[in-house]
């Protein structure tokens, strides 16, 4: 890591005074405009930082009269909206722990995150009460604040909030229970603490790449770690505006809300990138200048679209919620990025890879992609799992699920998730590898690879992809011609499965479960 990266300095410019006390309510926000909603309706309503602290403190107040007290877990199941925003900091600003649920929830996504994390309060909207009546009952005594379900924020903004003073909190103070969205076995609660914005600052000083004043529009729920904070309080509070879109995605609304807005940069997922390429060029506004990508590998088909079309490079990066940030496309790098790869360690990372054998692997090879402990983890353990969070390291190196290979260059390429490896006749295959080249195929518009057992080849690949059009005829022989020739023989799909919409966690990544589940279910239903 460069010399030059202090993490002590980070910590100061985020705000962390002498002693260590910090609340992450207490960030700076834009002046005039901080929050800027776009709704439905096309309309667009603007907060400032003054509004918004006046928000946060009627909704600290309503939690307060509820008997909420500092510690005290609240959770916030909320659309996309300003409130997503302020009954987070309104519970970090009276000292109690916030609780992201993603406002897709319902059932067992709210019961089990509600009942692990103990939350005895929740703020919710109008939108989201049909979610939390089915389980409401089972949590007797759960206090309930809910924000104007007409869509009109909560309270009057027109009060000025003087003396407005968060709780006096230690920067390793719990703040945030967030829950992982992984694709098997139950989620895990990562404990974030107040120094989560410190966290951060490598992440937004030297991938994000946002301009003094300049205003973000990203497309992640504030249920996630990415819309919360990577992409949310982390750039208010290095005063740029965030955009909340409050509809469904579509095209068209995005670019639209873009350019009502004045967002110049746009940090969302590659999917969303792959959805917007397909709309065409033509509806790309002149106001979008930049972008980040992040959540899943970002193909080269789609980041030189957007080069070519929108002139415009997509830095991509990779994180987890229980650490950072870590491995990005530099924007502070001399050298641009190579479409297809993950980039370099974010300074203040110090990243390795592990081979199976536990050896870490020296210059070019694949490996499970390892972060030394540095003391500015966002997570400082699984809550009520201490054993399955001591199980993640060795030493001081977390290790990842995630299959990662590095080239000559020291540039990192992601290959897949650990297990989710394919072995095929005795080799590996990394489903990610299939699904980039079954990606540049001008027949596919979404794609997924997985392995499906077999009594001969221990596995075999299989692909899974959504059509732009009508099956032709061959479509299985010309897609293992496709792949074969990109990747090779060995990652050459035995099976294709037509979807019209792959399987996918709310968070957006591919449940390859589902996809093995298919394939078995319809072999099971043909016996």
């Amino acid at each position: 890591m460069p010399e030059q990266f202090s993490w002590d300095q980070a910590a100061r410019e985020a705000g962390v005074d002498a002693n260590g006390r910090f609340n992450i309510a207490g960030i700076d926000l834009p002046e005039e405009r901080a929050l800027i909603w776009c709704r439905d309706d096309g309309s667009m309503i603007e907060l400032s930082k003054k509004e918004v602290r006046a928000q946060v403190m009627q909704l600290a107040a309503e939690l307060e009269r509820l008997g909420v007290r500092p510690g005290d877990r609240v959770a916030g199941l909320l659309s996309k909206r300003p409130e997503s925003f302020t009954a987070a900091l309104a519970t970090w600003y009276i000292g109690g722990v916030y609780v992201p649920l993603f406002s897709g929830f319902s059932g067992d996504g709210i019961r089990v995150r509600m009942q692990d994390s103990g939350a005895s309060a929740v703020v919710t909207d109008g939108a989201n009460l049909s979610g939390l009546d089915t389980v409401k009952d089972e949590f007797p005594g759960l206090k309930m604040v809910v924000v104007d379900p007409s869509g009109q924020l909560f309270g009057d903004l027109t009060k000025d909030p003087a003396g407005y003073q968060p709780f006096d909190s230690h920067v390793d103070d719990l703040a945030t229970i967030m829950y992982t969205s992984g694709t098997t076995g139950k989620p895990k609660g990562c404990m974030m603490s107040h120094r989560i914005i410190a966290n951060l600052r490598p992440y937004m000083d030297n991938c994000l790449g946002l301009g003094e004043g300049e205003v973000l529009f990203a497309g992640s729920d504030a249920g996630w770690s990415f819309g919360l904070f990577t992409t949310g309080v982390g750039p208010l509070s290095r005063k740029n505006p965030r955009v909340i879109f409050e509809g469904r995605f579509s095209p068209e609304g995005w670019w639209r809300a873009m350019e009502q807005s004045g967002a110049s940069v746009m940090a969302v997922a590659p999917t969303a990138f792959r959805q917007l390429a397909a709309a065409g060029a033509d509806k790309i506004p002149a106001v979008f200048t930049g972008a980040s990508s992040a959540g899943e590998p970002l193909d080269a088909t789609i980041a030189r679209w957007f080069e070519q079309h929108a002139g415009v490079t997509i830095y991509d990066c990779y994180g987890l919620s229980e650490v950072a940030m870590v491995v990005g496309n530099l924007r502070t790098s001399a050298e641009p990025p190579i479409p297809g790869s993950m980039g370099t360690p974010v300074p203040g990372w110090e990243v390795a890879l592990r081979a199976e054998d536990g050896t870490t692997v020296d210059g070019e090879g694949s490996g499970r992609l390892a972060i030394r402990q540095n003391g500015y983890f966002a997570t400082a353990g699984y809550w009520n799992r201490e054993a399955d969070w001591k199980a993640r390291f060795d030493g001081d190196w977390f290790i990842t699920e995630d299959v990662v290979r590095r080239d000559a260059d020291g540039r990192y390429w992601f290959e897949s998730r650990s297990d989710d490896v394919i072995v095929a006749s005795g080799m590996n295959v990394g489903p990610s590898e299939v699904e980039s080249a079954l990606l540049e195929h001008p027949l596919i518009d979404d794609a997924g690879c997985a392995g499906l057992p077999d009594p001969v080849k221990g596995s075999i690949v299989t692909a899974h992809v959504v059509l732009n059009g009508p099956e032709p005829e061959g479509l299985a022989d010309e897609l293992r011609a496709w792949v074969s020739e990109r990747v090779g023989r060995h990652a050459a799909p035995r099976r294709i499965q037509v979807w019209d919409e792959l399987p996918r966690t709310a968070s957006g990544k591919l449940r390859r479960l589902d996809l093995r589940a298919a394939l078995t279910q319809s072999d099971n239903d043909h016996q």
